[in-house]
């Protein structure tokens, strides 16, 4: 659920900005920025902000704030990392923010709810993976690529209703009972997405794919 464009009150949201500043600057000192300044995967961090930037402007929207579309950025935590994709999602959502000249109040929560909650997930259930599971490439891409995106897909929506129930005010039986059930088809969407352009990365490009080990998922080590 998109909340860009969302009413809301000043005090929510200007804890979403103090709360989404202290992570991007974090993230900026921390992630290895040598990767977009060198070595054959230094084009998938842009390419991956622009791809971003072109599937979240295929949306549609359903009721008073409702807006909804796909978000891509499981795709993009697995491929460049999660700390290099935290930093290219906040660029993608100021981008928004500047075409469709949705106020920048929002940007805050908009960062925390479509870019920081999904990654995070995504990035819990390759780490519960990497250590429970056998090491092999069905387990990269059926539960990296394909769960880890359906679960950080659901978690991006049920933070969104609730943002838009409590910030917004809108009645909680309409959001969850009306809205958010839209996303268990979008949420499918999103893990056959993730999972299409994931295989593909691996099977041609694993070097692109900052967190795919041929050793490990190839030859189990």
């Amino acid at each position: 659920m998109d909340p860009v464009a969302v009413t809301l009150p000043v005090a929510f949201a200007l804890a979403g900005w103090l709360l989404a500043a202290a992570l991007v600057a974090r993230v900026v000192r921390g992630a290895p920025w040598h990767r977009v300044t060198e070595g054959a995967a230094v084009h998938v961090w842009y390419g991956g902000i622009f791809c971003l930037v072109v599937l979240w402007s295929i949306r549609a929207t359903v009721g008073d704030g409702f807006t909804f579309h796909l978000l891509g950025v499981a795709a993009f935590a697995l491929a460049v990392g999660p700390a290099l994709a935290l930093a290219g999602g906040a660029l993608v959502v100021a981008i928004e923010i500047m075409v469709r000249g949705d106020p920048w109040l929002n940007a805050g929560l908009a960062f925390l709810t479509m870019v920081a909650v999904p990654i995070s997930v995504v990035s819990l259930v390759l780490r519960f993976a990497e250590r429970r599971l056998p090491p092999n490439l069905f387990i990269y891409v059926f539960v990296g690529a394909f769960f880890g995106a359906w679960a950080s897909y659901g978690a991006a929506a049920l933070t969104g209703a609730t943002v838009l129930t409590l910030g917004a005010g809108r009645p909680a039986e309409i959001v969850f009972g009306e809205y958010v059930p839209y996303f268990l088809f979008l949420a499918f969407g999103e893990a056959t997405l993730t999972g299409m352009v994931i295989t593909l990365a691996v099977v041609y490009r694993p070097r692109w794919v900052a967190t795919f080990d041929d050793a490990r998922y190839l030859r189990g080590r």
